[in-house]
């Protein structure tokens, strides 16, 4: 019995076997299709690539340009034939073994608080030059082996620009606060000085001996005040020198050893293994660590619960070793967080205990935090606060590890 198939007419040649003419006819224009279809999805996506509003180039395994959009082209100032005759490294003002390093890394970048996306300067035609975020990637043949590497950047020079704006703006804002928390400030004591003089007309000779005390202790406050502006405004030249984390703590403390036993404050330490070193002036950090930990036993002061304050030292090293020994954080940094288990400070002022003259402090001028700041800034730290009333308050302290 045959079967349909062995019936139709055309299929089946005189040895027996399918028309080969119609087999390879239906074979070329499948072919066709999927050359068109190909075709096309190469002209889109080399559209996409060309169009792409980023830069993005790609090279060989010796850094020799190979690919790249029109926005490398318009950036960079260079024509399509001068790029190609171009290493990747002479684009960027960096070394030629620091690119290599990060093609031979697999596409990491030498900046560690970004992994693979880096700030750079590109470098154009003309010799100028304009700042950009890249990121690399490696490119791997069939075999696994790295082939090349692709760089996508972003000119990120009117970010910048406006990071500036931004800051001078901040900077304004800061000085109005500033102003007005100085003159609220002074303006207190004055007002007292100017109340007593005018109570001496009514009073006889004998009375100067009991308000010239008052008199001299508000002229002292308002020199207290302007000393501490001044402090804030410019810390001093800083003395520079290889600190050691924990001498620098333990002599702090001694400062306040008295008060913690008057307060029966229990002191924990965790130093960890290591002992690093930091690179600072010993007298400023020292001022730092004191306003922080004056704080915490005044907070601690005040609560019924058992009392504590703790000290741990933790060593972060750099994920990457091989970033450019100018950056201060070329070796890792240390973190000093001071714990206390006191009142806390209320969420309301968290955004502000930084602020010159904020202070919920009775007698405070609020100098002091503002000043840590400040100080914690010329360092290349930084300074932050979590707090809670339930918890207590953790300050946390960040410092670039110093390597001789």
């Amino acid at each position: 019995m045959k079967s349909k198939l062995d019936e139709a007419p055309g299929l089946e040649s005189q040895n027996g076997g399918l028309d080969t003419q119609v087999v390879t006819k239906n074979q070329l224009d499948k072919l066709k299709r999927e050359v068109e279809s190909l075709r096309q999805e190469k002209d889109y996506f080399v559209s996409v690539i060309r169009t792409f509003r980023n830069g993005l180039l790609t090279t060989d395994n010796t850094l020799q340009i190979i690919h790249f959009n029109l926005t490398v082209e318009r950036l960079l100032g260079y024509s399509p034939d001068e790029l190609r005759g171009l290493k990747l490294h002479q684009l960027i003002q960096s070394k030629e073994e620091t690119v290599l390093r990060i093609l031979k890394e697999g596409g990491i970048c030498v900046d560690p608080k970004t992994g693979e996306m880096g700030e750079f300067h590109f470098i154009t035609k003309a010799g100028n030059l304009f700042p950009v975020e890249a990121c690399f990637s490696v490119i791997k043949a069939p075999d696994s082996s790295v082939c090349g590497m692709t760089c996508t950047f972003r000119d990120v020079t009117q970010k910048r620009k406006m990071e500036k704006a931004l800051a001078r703006m901040d900077r304004f804002a800061s000085l109005g606060e500033l102003a007005s928390g100085l003159a609220h400030e002074i303006k207190n004591p004055l007002a007292c000085i100017a109340g007593v003089l005018q109570n001496l007309q009514f009073y006889d000779d004998t009375s100067d001996t009991l308000m010239m005390p008052e008199i001299l202790f508000q002229v002292e406050k308002i020199d207290s005040i302007l000393n501490g502006l001044v402090h804030f405004a410019k810390p001093g030249s800083a003395e520079m020198v290889p600190l050691n984390i924990r001498g620098l703590i333990d002599a702090t403390l001694i400062l306040v050893d008295r008060y913690l036993c008057e307060e029966t404050i229990e002191l924990k330490f965790d130093y960890g293994s290591s002992d690093p070193l930091v690179k600072g002036d010993r007298q400023l950090l020292q001022q730092v660590l004191l306003n922080i930990v004056t704080n915490a036993c005044e907070a601690l002061a005040v609560v019924d619960r058992k009392r504590i304050l703790a000290i741990t030292v933790v060593v972060h090293d750099n994920i990457n070793p091989e970033v450019e020994k100018g950056d201060p954080r070329a070796y890792g940094v240390v973190e000093i967080e001071i714990i206390d288990n006191g009142k806390g400070i209320e969420k309301p002022f968290l955004d502000s205990i930084f602020n010159p003259f904020f202070t919920t402090k009775y007698k405070g001028i609020g100098l002091g935090l503002a000043t840590a700041h400040r100080i914690m800034e010329q360092h290349e730290g930084a300074i932050t606060v979590t707090s809670s009333p339930v918890e207590g308050t953790i300050f946390k302290l960040t410092l670039p590890v110093y390597h001789c």
